[in-house]
């Protein structure tokens, strides 16, 4: 989704078949094709954690600490953008489905920054993307990317209300009035 086409320049890539994924360490595959002109491509890749056909969909796109080596910082936040965008324009409960993803892409994202504020320039594997860092570095900040996540829905399972021990605690509702003067 946000890789270029080397033909055009453009894309979307889209997914056309893809075989069973391997064990972690080995070889997967994915054949796609770019949305905007029609070249097709193989793209080949290894998987660090092992993915179980017929699962759902995970709670977690990278579930060790390290980042990404496919996608970049500035990558994972134009998935971001994307899903936020989707989500938007979306029903419940797509809508969710896509701010998870949107969760996940900043969780990602985050996973490039080391003690610093600013993600070291390692973090950004495209041309177009460093610079755009190095024009607009305040983007980048990860307070920023903190505060993005804050607003979206939590990545990690909570138990089911029923499966909560005890009563449940009552709802409060809060008014919020004005005063009128005069």
């Amino acid at each position: 989704m946000v890789a270029s086409c080397p033909a055009c320049g453009r894309g979307p890539w889209e997914a056309q078949e893809q075989s069973p994924a391997p064990p972690a360490g080995e070889v997967a595959s994915l054949q796609a094709r770019c949305r905007h002109c029609g070249v097709s491509r193989q793209l080949r890749f290894v998987l660090d954690h092992d993915c179980t056909p017929g699962t759902p969909e995970p709670l977690a796109i990278n579930p060790t600490s390290q980042p990404s080596r496919i996608i970049d910082l500035g990558q994972w936040l134009a998935l971001y953008y994307l899903f936020a965008d989707s989500a938007a324009r979306q029903e419940e409960p797509r809508g969710r489905l896509a701010q998870l993803r949107a969760a996940l892409c900043i969780e990602e994202a985050l996973k490039f920054y080391g003690d610093d504020e600013l993600p070291p320039a390692s973090a950004f594997f495209t041309a177009a993307n460093r610079e755009s860092f190095r024009q607009h570095p305040a983007g980048y900040a990860r307070q920023k990317l903190r505060d993005m996540r804050s607003r979206l829905p939590a990545t990690t399972a909570a138990p089911a209300p029923s499966d909560r021990p005890g009563p449940a605690a009552p709802r409060r509702r809060w008014r919020f009035w004005r005063r009128k003067e005069g």
